[in-house]
């Protein structure tokens, strides 16, 4: 028995596989040289972008596999950077950090933490994903554990503990990856004395805390320039801040309820120079919130529009040329990012995530399922719908870099070769 994505039970007969079996490794593969990289949650931006391939990639058709390896459980993103693949998992007692060869899924290196996360709704393992910078991989592990590892070697050059002992966990685990702004790197982990706290890339030394708290929820930390500043954005549980990143100090605060959970999943998207949009699941839906500064330099929030017609539970909506696209639960729409108004309703790809190319929306849905749909605004067209990954639950974002797609769920990681 396993929670769907929508919270609803799924009940099947299943028989165990040994373990000799799920391992279908191949002989190691000639690679392209790879220019660009996939070094962080949601890609190089953070914002579900995908940056150019340097190839000509064949979206009609689902790519080619080169290989494909057991994986431990979780929910971590993978991250790609040269001719190696970074993921974080459970394997046994202990999340574990693993380098892999791109040209064939054999393990490099591994960092292991003693520690594990289990729930009933999401299930076992780790949900963030590390994130990766000049040579170094920065991961924060489900007991609250920080640390810098050499991405060459996988030798620990520190680690730091950035959780009270009276922290109180989200119900789903801690959930945030790391945020590395200008040699900091920023956590948005939820506490009674600071909810946000900055620590040094150099010697995960604690630089500041904020001043905003409550209880924790799952996005990550995320800057957005608006009004020609940088604002840091952060949540707690039925509250939306902006602070000041060089300081946590906060900006600006506003009340944001969510029906049944109350706590803030999906990241903000900066929709143009002082606006930005929130969205939800539970019946909540999207709002648009502008920004704008008093008589006395106060900031001041309004809402631009609402929407019900973009319910994000946890899938992250992407924004191309002034349109939104994301999954409402679990049904695929288009929108106008400045009125809020819907173009067009496409259909039901499950519960996982979206990245956009320059014309095309990549979706990876949660029973594994990868489809490719056109980003335009003028109706909804599918090129390529085909089962990707088994049917083992998938709620982990897959990597694109130099044409090469690596996709992971909670039994399986699969490299693709995509150039056409």
């Amino acid at each position: 028995m396993e929670w769907r994505g929508g919270m609803i039970p799924h009940i099947g007969l299943s028989k165990d596989v040994p373990p000799e079996n799920q391992t279908i490794a191949n002989n190691s593969v000639s690679l392209r040289k790879n220019s660009t990289q996939w070094n962080q949650y949601r890609g190089p931006n953070r914002d579900g972008h995908i940056p150019a391939q340097g190839v000509v990639i064949n979206w009609e058709e689902k790519p080619k596999p080169l290989w494909k390896v057991s994986s431990g459980a979780g929910h971590s993103s993978v991250i790609i950077s040269g001719k190696t693949v970074f993921t974080l998992e459970q394997i046994g007692n202990s999340e574990t950090l693993l380098a892999r060869d791109l040209s064939s899924g054999k393990e490099k290196w591994k960092v292991a933490q003693h520690t594990k996360w289990d729930d009933m709704m999401s299930g076992t393992g780790p949900r963030s994903t590390p994130t990766l910078l000049n040579g170094k991989i920065f991961t924060l592990f489900s007991n609250g554990v920080l640390c810098c590892v050499n991405a060459k070697t996988g030798k620990a050059e520190w680690k730091t503990n950035t959780i009270d002992t009276e922290y109180e966990y989200p119900e789903w685990g801690i959930s945030c990856s790391p945020l590395i702004w200008n040699e900091l790197i920023i956590l948005n982990l939820g506490g009674e004395k600071s909810a946000v706290r900055a620590y040094s890339v150099n010697d995960g030394k604690l630089v500041w805390e904020s001043d905003l708290f409550g209880k924790g929820v799952y996005i990550s930390s995320s800057i957005l320039t608006l009004l020609g500043e940088d604002h840091l954005l952060a949540a707690v549980e039925g509250k939306i801040a902006g602070l000041n990143p060089k300081t946590g100090k906060t900006l600006w605060e506003k009340s944001w309820k969510i029906f049944l959970n109350n706590v803030q999943i999906t990241q903000p998207i900066a929709l143009s120079q002082n606006s930005f949009l929130l969205s939800a699941g539970y019946g909540k839906g999207a709002e648009c919130w502008t920004l704008s500064q008093g008589a006395n330099k106060e900031y001041l929030i309004e809402t631009s529009w609402k929407s019900k017609n973009l319910k994000s539970k946890f899938s992250n909506p992407v924004l191309k040329n002034g349109y939104l696209y994301g999954l409402s639960e679990n049904l695929l729409v288009c929108m106008e990012a400045k009125t809020g108004e819907l173009k067009w309703r496409g259909k039901k790809y499950g519960y996982g995530r979206i990245l956009v190319s320059k014309d095309k929306l990549l979706i990876l849905g949660n029973t594994g399922v990868l489809s490719i749909v056109e980003a335009s605004p003028n109706k909804f067209k599918e090129v390529f719908s085909g089962q990707l990954l088994s049917e083992a639950r998938c709620w982990n974002g897959p990597a694109l870099a130099g044409g090469y797609l690596v996709a992971m769920n909670g039994e399986e990681l699969s490299c693709f070769d995509w150039e056409k």
